[in-house]
């Protein structure tokens, strides 16, 4: 492989290497996606930002079906081809998969296109303004359904740094594309404006699109030839068989909790209407749930969802391999690494609730809303890893079933607690954590039978937990001191952080950290282990 990281330009990286690329790439882009619409707002109002979020969901709705988890298909044969030195049959892989999601790709543009005018004809379009946004934003589904074959095939080489560089690249793109064309289109009508807005994607897209390609002309040289090719050679219709056999798992498993989405939509405001709840306080409280403590549970799943996209190829190739030991020590670590991450995010969330509701929207009765989902971090952070892993096994079926059987517990526990005054929305909430602790655990029972893998409880579970416990009394200890001078923002803001530095020192206290968690930080990592241990304050 060293022959193919020089002449490619990348290098392959570790697993968690990866997941910190993917994790800073992540956050960065999440911050500048949030910092444009800011000015947006400012420039096209309330009423242009409506039409700009309508183009929106019909869109993502198609991009999921025009991807169709192909990505993550491509991302295991590829990463398991190469193991096995086949760079050839690698390749193939990527030209099959590059054909499927480019045709894909532009047959659910051109239906988006051209599917706009009969949405507005037949009503399905309320505001007949956002037909404008939503053709606009049409070429899109084909620019990311290619460029995530791109992504795909570096991931599969272990590499996660130009999939990292093109996001942030796609989303500065289309900041500066919205703005401009916001600007540069608001005297010709609001619609036009936010239509203009809604090309930022487009562009976005293709500049992502053009960093990749930068990165692939410099490998197309080297990945062809006759030394390239070792052991026997797939033919078309096998490997097309074998990325439609993982793919289509992964779509319904992307499909799965926007169906339930959708299916809350219309429970949740009626049963907190059976609880008692006027018409507006139950829009109230479901905006809460939906909109404001769901998009804080998302931030810290960030670093979760990288880690999984990068154990696909990781375990793929360690499964390639036979390395059933490998497979495990990859597995313990992952999940070693999103239960020290995401545990102590459940409990600031929990003990904080109202506080970062008060902070960041002005709004701490959201908090009950906050609260009750808190616990989700965990358990939706432990179901996107082991489902990295099982994916990278070729076992893209466990994760849907796992995922379904969540869904519909949550259905029923939805619909029975929310209708009663005591849970209220909580009830809802309740609802969404038990579908992520059923689909995790099943996830992890997958595991053990397939291969061994079990719950190492006192470094994985125990250490972590009695330092966010302690953690979260210093938070609260700090809060309480603070806020009767400083206010809630700035006590919010301090107990946070020291918050963090005390997780991490009691955890280091505790011996919740070894020499091993220290070498997966990315670059300093083996340093910074080295002399700690050489120092003996670090064990191995």
């Amino acid at each position: 492989m060293r022959w193919l990281e020089r002449e490619m330009g990348v290098k392959k990286q570790s697993f968690m290497t990866g997941a910190f690329v993917l994790s800073a790439a992540g956050i960065i882009t999440k911050i500048f996606g949030a910092l444009y619409r800011i000015p947006l707002t400012w420039l096209i109002g309330d009423e242009g930002m409506g039409l700009y979020g309508m183009s929106y969901p019909l869109y993502n709705m198609l991009l999921v079906l025009s991807t169709a988890g192909i990505p993550v298909a491509i991302s295991k044969l590829v990463s398991e081809k190469v193991t096995k030195g086949n760079y050839r049959d690698a390749q193939r892989v990527f030209g099959l998969s590059f054909l499927m999601l480019a045709t894909s790709g532009l047959f659910f543009s051109l239906l988006l296109f051209f599917g706009a005018r009969p949405l507005l004809n037949k009503g399905f379009l309320r505001d007949p303004r956002a037909y404008y946004g939503i053709v606009c934003i049409a070429p899109a589904v084909f620019l990311v359904s290619v460029m995530s074959a791109f992504r795909g095939f570096f991931q599969g080489l272990q590499t996660m740094v130009p999939t990292a560089l093109s996001q942030i690249v796609e989303q500065l793109a289309r900041a500066a594309t919205a703005l401009s064309l916001a600007y540069y289109l608001f005297g010709r009508g609001i619609e036009f404006a936010a239509a203009g807005a809604a090309f930022g994607a487009v562009v976005g897209a293709l500049a992502g699109l053009l960093l990749l390609l930068v990165f692939y002309s410099r490998r197309h040289l080297y990945f062809t030839g006759p030394r390239l090719y070792r052991g026997e050679r797939s033919t078309p219709g096998e490997i097309v068989a074998s990325i439609v056999k993982l793919a289509i798992p992964v779509s319904l498993a992307s499909l799965v909790m926007p169906l339930v989405q959708n299916i809350d939509v219309a429970i949740v405001p009626a049963r907190l209407g059976v609880a008692g709840y006027s018409v507006k306080e139950a829009t109230a409280l479901f905006g809460q749930l939906s909109q404001m403590a769901a998009t804080l549970i998302n931030l810290p799943t960030i670093i979760t969802v990288a880690i999984g996209v990068s154990l696909v190829p990781a375990i793929s190739a360690a499964s390639a391999l036979g390395d059933e030991a490998l497979v495990r020590s990859r597995v313990a670590a992952a999940v070693r690494m999103t239960i020290i991450v995401e545990l102590p995010a459940f409990v600031g969330l929990y003990i904080l609730a109202e506080e970062i509701m008060a902070l960041l929207y002005g709004h701490p009765q959201a908090g009950v809303a906050l609260s009750g989902l808190a616990a989700s971090v965990l358990f939706l952070g432990l179901h996107q890893t082991t489902s990295g892993v099982l994916q990278g096994l070729g076992r893209t079926d466990i994760p849907v079933k796992s995922l379904l059987v969540g869904a519909v517990c949550k259905v029923i526990l939805t619909y029975i607690l929310t209708a009663r005054p005591a849970f209220g929305i909580r009830g809802a909430a309740l609802g969404t954590v038990t579908a992520f602790i059923i689909s995790s655990s099943l996830n992890l029972l997958a595991l053990g039978r397939l291969i061994g893998f079990s719950l190492e409880v006192k470094d994985m579970f125990i250490k972590p937990a009695v330092a966010a416990g302690l953690m979260g009394l210093a938070v609260v200890g700090s809060y309480r001191l603070v806020a009767p001078r400083g206010g809630n923002s700035p006590a919010t803001l301090i107990s946070i952080g020291v918050g963090a530095v005390a997780y991490v020192l009691i955890l280091f206290l505790l011996g919740g950290l070894g020499a091993r968690d220290v070498e997966m930080m990315p670059w300093i990592g083996p340093r910074l282990s080295a002399r700690l241990k050489g120092r003996g304050r670090l064990k191995d």
